[in-house]
């Protein structure tokens, strides 16, 4: 076996080994993975208040949600290092990404948020609320 000859050897050996341990590593990752937990829900009717939040703290829409107009989502009373962020997702479509990062305002958060129109006609829509490594779900209705 001359020099080159040698060369691809080691070469296609070391691209065995590589692919082998990739192939590990992906086989580890996908058993050992944590599976993300289920958003507790809530059953608030956002209409007459705030909604409490059962790790402290209270959600409220500032005026009623409308299709294609903005309203304004409040958070208060949680702390955390991180902001907020909400959700906003129709159970029975699709309606493409809607997530809303909380700002700070004050003592607490709020995030302005316009819902995309939906051909159907529905109105019933699903806010997930993640606080920190709490996650809330909300069913609500749209006027």
């Amino acid at each position: 076996m001359n020099r080159q000859q040698r060369k691809w050897l080691i070469i296609g050996v070391a691209l065995i080994a590589l692919a082998a341990v990739k192939a590990g590593l992906i086989y580890w990752y996908l058993h050992n993975k944590q599976s993300k937990p289920k958003p507790q829900a809530l059953a608030c009717a956002m209409g007459r208040g705030a909604c409490a939040l059962p790790g402290g703290g209270s959600l409220r829409f500032v005026s009623p949600p409308q299709h294609g107009q903005p309203f304004e989502v409040r958070l208060e009373g949680v702390t955390g290092g991180a902001a907020p962020t909400v959700d906003f997702a129709m159970p029975e479509m699709d309606m493409g990404f809607n997530r809303y990062t909380f700002v700070r305002e004050g003592a607490g958060w709020k995030a302005q948020v316009i819902l995309p129109m939906c051909v159907s006609g529905s109105r019933r829509w699903v806010a997930e609320v993640k606080v920190g490594e709490a996650a809330y779900s909300l069913p609500f209705n749209v006027r």
